[in-house]
């Protein structure tokens, strides 16, 4: 039986706090059972962005696509979208509205 595990994004997710949350978030990973392969990270409390906070959940995506597993962004708020849609991001995170609807 394959697992996901979910866990909510902090409230604000900038340049200040974006390494410890990538530290939680690895912690998170590596306390996980081992039948572990999808990751599912619920962004609907984020209440500040910045590129900083966009660009670690990007990195921590490709890092679960390279070692075969999946990290994907749910829930998304306006913030983070926006955030995310700024760098150009939104849709290789799964955010983009047309990328999302009737998942």
């Amino acid at each position: 039986m394959t697992t996901t595990l979910t866990m909510a994004l902090p409230q604000e997710l900038t340049i200040y706090t974006a390494g410890e949350t990538r530290h939680a978030l690895a912690q998170w990973i590596a306390a996980a059972p081992a039948d572990t392969r999808t990751w599912v990270l619920d962004g609907r409390t984020v209440a500040e962005a910045d590129a900083a906070g966009a660009q670690m959940l990007m990195a921590l995506v490709r890092s679960a696509a390279a070692a075969g597993t999946s990290l994907r962004v749910e829930g998304a708020s306006d913030v983070l979208r926006d955030a995310c849609r700024r760098l150009g991001i939104d849709v290789l995170l799964g955010l983009d509205p047309l990328a999302t609807e009737g998942a």
